[in-house]
């Protein structure tokens, strides 16, 4: 049948592919992991008081792209349980990357010449950083494959870090951003622009504070807002997010944390209705 003999009308019926940064500690793998009938599959140590199904972690590259591999072969048979893959987390994802990468070039001898770097490696010039581009897009090929096909919501956590920002229009700042790879130089790109561009959600879970400052000494410390946490979903200076779904308004995250995840499933419900609850 032709391309044109197969269009179709309405909302696409596949799996969110979303991505939740946040400082250490701020509940992002707890979050995650009440999506509906939750895989976590974890590539860092941080999980252990998450209760959900879980494999043993990660830690090499072929695990992780075996494993998926394994996964889409159960999901194409009808065979597999789960609804809701939980990658924790994507800057764990990115060191396995590297350390593949490294492992690679022909002076690295396995890893045993710790001299070679993703700067050096395979004669240097940004070779090892393109070969480590070429396997992120394969795996996130791989995700889509899941959530297309398997209709299964592929969510991973990542770590972030103060970036600083230069804006021809203001000028610059600092804004938290997603810790990943970016050559940050307006000609090419890392993994950091292939997940923003990927994302369907790309949420920042933080706890709202304002500044107070110390008449004496002139330091300012942070107070909390008593707003507890919440998730944000559209773009400001402050941090990366958006969303694909017309979501503008941060999201309150109640306590505990596990019922979180219903909280954005009920915004995007209300705004797009797509049903991601967990039930």
């Amino acid at each position: 049948m032709s391309l044109l003999g197969q269009i179709s009308a309405g909302r696409s019926n596949s799996g969110i592919r979303m991505v939740i940064g946040g400082v250490e500690k701020i509940g992002k793998t707890t979050f995650c992991c009440n999506a509906p009938a939750s895989l976590l599959i974890p590539t860092e140590v941080g999980f252990s008081d998450v209760v959900t199904a879980k494999v043993p972690i990660i830690t090499t590259y072929d695990e992780l792209s075996g494993l998926v591999d394994e996964i889409i072969m159960y999901a194409r048979q009808g065979q597999f349980p789960y609804k809701s893959l939980v990658f924790d987390s994507v800057t764990a994802i990115e060191r396995l990357i590297h350390r593949h990468v490294i492992h690679k070039d022909p002076t690295s001898k396995m890893g045993q010449n710790k001299s070679v770097t993703m700067e050096s490696a395979h004669g240097g010039f940004g070779k090892a950083y393109n070969m480590a581009n070429d396997m992120y897009i394969d795996l996130l090929a791989k995700f889509d494959d899941l959530a297309v096909n398997g209709k299964i919501n592929i969510i991973m956590t990542a770590h972030v870090f103060s970036a600083e920002v230069i804006d021809p229009t203001v000028g610059q700042y600092n804004m938290w951003d997603l810790l990943l790879h970016s050559p940050k130089n307006n000609k090419t790109y890392g993994k950091r622009e292939l997940t923003t561009q990927w994302a369907d959600v790309i949420g920042f879970l933080y706890e709202p504070l304002f500044l107070v400052e110390h008449e004496k000494s002139g330091t300012s410390r942070g107070i909390s807002q008593n707003k507890g946490r919440v998730l944000a979903v559209s773009r400001t200076p402050s941090y990366v997010a958006g969303n694909r779904f017309k979501m503008i308004n941060d999201i309150s995250i109640p306590v505990p944390p596990e019922n979180g995840w219903n909280a954005f499933a009920k915004d995007l419900y209300d705004i797009d209705g797509q049903d991601v609850f967990t039930r």
